[in-house]
């Protein structure tokens, strides 16, 4: 193994590292301490701030992780291979991966934002699609952080096949 994959493993493991362990800490931290908040308004406006400033690195921390992943992968698998040959767990990270970037980007750009502006819309004046949107949003969140920590096991996996 030489120093450059050395390096790219490291940035790879601060990636997930960091992603991961900031959704654990948004969800077993912060949000439990919100919700003891005596003023709602002002928890979800603290928890939508936290998520907003959280999800710039994030991002970062998901495009260093799909880099150092698809450069690390040809030492994983023999790409000329058809990919029924890989090793299933290859496979089963490579489609959390996809799963994963796929939720990400519907909760980031699709559904957060519908749901920041129906907060602000009286309960009463909202049909049954938006109250859906409420709804799901936080379970969203929670399948993303499923999704990461599948993928993490799915990594654990490959190492140890």
């Amino acid at each position: 193994m030489t120093f450059f994959d050395l390096i790219l493993i490291w940035l790879h493991l601060i990636g997930a590292t960091f992603w991961l362990g900031g959704m654990l800490f948004l969800s077993l931290v912060a949000v439990p301490l919100l919700k003891q908040s005596s003023d709602p308004a002002f928890a979800q406006r603290e928890f939508v701030n936290q998520a907003c400033r959280f999800r710039m690195f994030v991002w970062v921390a998901l495009s260093i992780l799909l880099v150092t992943g698809a450069i690390r992968l040809p030492h994983v698998v023999n790409l000329s291979e058809s990919i029924v040959n890989w090793p299933p767990a290859v496979l089963s990270k490579l489609v959390l991966v996809f799963l994963l970037i796929v939720v990400s980007l519907a909760h980031d750009r699709f559904i957060g934002p519908k749901v920041r502006t129906l907060k602000n819309k009286p309960i009463a004046e909202l049909v049954i699609t938006e109250k859906f949107f409420l709804r799901i949003s936080p379970l969203i969140g929670r399948l993303t952080m499923l999704l990461g920590l599948g993928t993490l096991l799915a990594a654990a996996f490959m190492v140890r096949a």
